[in-house]
């Protein structure tokens, strides 16, 4: 009876030291969930305060670039010819830009992304009331849902913003009647299709796209290379601009706009 009693014991003992074991191994346990949610709530409200940051950080660009803008259309009531014309043309790309930083700005969204169908429509209607073309040049659009990534969007925007200036500052001279077609398609995984076609006069037969030297051209050349993009310019019943590029962020180059 005593070898039993002492094996009980032996027992008694074991399960008491395993249960403490036990015991602390939970309470170490629920230490450290405490700590990973209290580490989760901190990584939270970081997170909620960069977006904040961010979102400000787009608020205060588009006010800057529209304080350019107005500082801009004050200079041009001094100026005629190219010199107006070129105060224009800077306040079409600074409202470009400043388009994509004022969807970035939306207090009551938490979007990263630029809806470029949205985009697309305020910029032609902005053009249309800017160059004054209703109803003389008409618009069709014809635009899958795309969203793209800052990165993309900005460029995009001053590419499309050039290829429409131009469609409609040339393509119809002397009050002559015309189209621009806007598109976007997707050709294929990960890839997509700008173009800009209009039916007026197109490019002279005689000119050599690779040797033209204006800034819109180096713009739309320069920012295409920065995103990585197909661009090319023919006559095609007018004049057709389209970009092709792929939208996934492994695609693109490490470079900056200035292509340093």
């Amino acid at each position: 009876m005593h070898f039993y009693a002492t094996i009980i014991t032996y027992l008694l003992v074991a399960l008491l030291i395993f249960g403490i074991i036990i015991i602390r191994q939970i309470r170490k346990m629920k230490a450290q969930q405490k700590e990973i949610r209290d580490q989760n709530v901190s990584l939270h409200h970081m997170i909620e305060e960069k977006e904040v940051l961010v979102k400000e950080i787009h608020h205060r660009v588009k006010n800057n670039l529209q304080i350019i803008t107005s500082l801009l259309e004050s200079q041009s009531a001094y100026l005629k010819n190219e010199s107006l014309d070129a105060i224009r043309d800077t306040q079409h790309r600074i409202f470009a830009m400043s388009l994509i930083h004022q969807k970035l700005y939306q207090p009551e969204k938490n979007e990263t992304k630029i809806d470029m169908t949205a985009y697309l429509h305020q910029l032609v209607s902005y053009l249309c009331e800017s160059f004054k073309t209703t109803p003389r040049i008409r618009f069709q659009l014809d635009l899958e849902p795309v969203e793209l990534d800052i990165s993309l969007a900005m460029p995009m925007g001053m590419i499309l913003n050039e290829a429409i200036t131009n469609s409609v500052k040339y393509a119809f001279p002397g009050q002559r009647e015309g189209m621009i077609n806007i598109s976007i398609k997707k050709a294929g995984e990960n890839r997509l299709l700008f173009s800009v076609a209009d039916d007026g006069i197109g490019l002279p037969q005689a000119l050599d796209i690779s040797k033209v030297d204006s800034l819109g051209m180096k713009l739309m050349k320069g920012l295409s290379e920065d995103i990585a993009a197909k661009f090319s310019i023919k006559n095609n019943q007018g004049t057709e601009i389209t970009i092709e590029f792929k939208t996934d962020k492994s695609s693109q180059p490490q470079r900056n706009i200035a292509g340093n």
